[in-house]
């Protein structure tokens, strides 16, 4: 089968690997119809990666760990059959947790000692002709008989990290919250937290046009009105000056949610988080939250698609990373791979 393979710093390639092959009865064959890129996989595109520096990975890496596709094999487990029937549409975790350390045992598979991640490390990536997963991390988009996978369901992914967010901070109603960077993770936050009863801004020191038409008020640099004045920062730009600036912005007592990644060390001020009663909540991705980003795609389907810019050819994989590194109006890059 043919695979998208990062071959070496800025250098893609489509090869062809071994065909996949279920190894227990609860693995699952997926033919795989879309996958999106993020800035993770520029990272590694750019060999700029911690997983590279880190030496958890290495070129040629099959990357890929946005996507959607349909059940092609079926687990032989009676269980999984039920729902994981040939034809589904489904997505999966990027995060594979061993189900048995101490964490996954106490129901936080987020925080998994023995993780791996599907196109990061130690497990093979979705940007691929078919990809093999385990029963337990997938979830049915669509189970109709007549279901056909959509580039926007691989915002489900990125989706379920937010709602992780959400789910650990403390959010009340009348907050005035700042979202850090106007990317897709952004403007999924800015979405979701337009649910509540919140006042929601975006910072993004480029000019969105896309977030004006979801309705998401947005600036692009900071003043002295900005200083202090926010309840709660989600930071998902993975911006190493955005990390830096979170306590200009944030009230004594507020929160801010990590879910951003910048690629090197930033400066923070302990002493005054502790004397102002600050909270920097990190997000390990959000294993236990991909029903619910399902059911948020599936419910706000036009916005969804407002934020997909392009879909590339399997064979113009190149040129997907050429779009995902210009200025976009819109910002999710997907790869169609059948």
């Amino acid at each position: 089968m043919r695979a998208g393979m990062l071959t070496g710093v800025r250098s893609v390639e489509i090869l062809d690997i071994p065909n996949v092959e279920v190894q227990g009865s609860h693995e699952v064959v997926i033919r795989v119809s879309y996958v999106g890129l993020c800035g993770t996989d520029l990272e590694l595109y750019n060999g700029t990666s911690n997983y590279l520096r880190q030496g958890k990975t290495k070129y040629p890496h099959n990357f890929g760990h946005e996507w959607v596709g349909t059940v092609e094999t079926p687990p032989s487990g009676a269980a999984e059959r039920f729902y994981l029937h040939q034809g589904a549409i489904v997505t999966g975790s990027t995060m594979i947790p061993c189900l048995t350390c101490d964490a996954c045992r106490s129901g936080r598979r987020n925080l998994c000692r023995h993780v791996r991640e599907i196109g990061l490390y130690d497990y093979a990536g979705a940007v691929a002709e078919r990809i093999v997963v385990p029963a337990h991390v997938l979830t049915v988009v669509d189970g109709a008989v007549n279901a056909v996978p959509r580039p926007e369901h691989v915002l489900v992914e990125p989706l379920a990290t937010v709602l992780g967010g959400v789910a650990e901070a403390q959010i009340k109603p009348g907050d005035r919250v700042l979202v850090m960077g106007g990317g897709t993770i952004g403007s999924l936050a800015a979405l979701v937290l337009k649910q509540y009863s919140v006042d929601v801004e975006v910072l993004d020191p480029i000019h969105k046009p896309h977030l004006l038409g979801l309705g998401i008020q947005a600036f692009t640099d900071l003043n002295s009105n900005s200083f202090h004045t926010y309840d709660m920062v989600y930071e998902c730009s993975g911006s190493t000056s955005a990390t830096q600036n979170i306590q200009t912005v944030l009230k004594t007592g507020g929160a801010a949610v990590l879910i951003g990644v910048p690629p090197e060390d930033t400066r923070v001020n302990i002493s005054e988080l502790a004397l102002r009663g600050q909270r920097l909540i990190g997000v390990r991705h959000g294993v236990d939250q991909y029903p619910a980003a399902k059911r948020f795609i599936m419910k706000h389907q036009v916005e969804m698609q407002a934020l997909i810019d392009r879909v590339f050819k399997f064979d113009d994989v190149k040129g997907a990373f050429q779009r995902l590194e210009k200025e976009r109006n819109h910002p999710k890059v997907v790869i169609k791979i059948d």
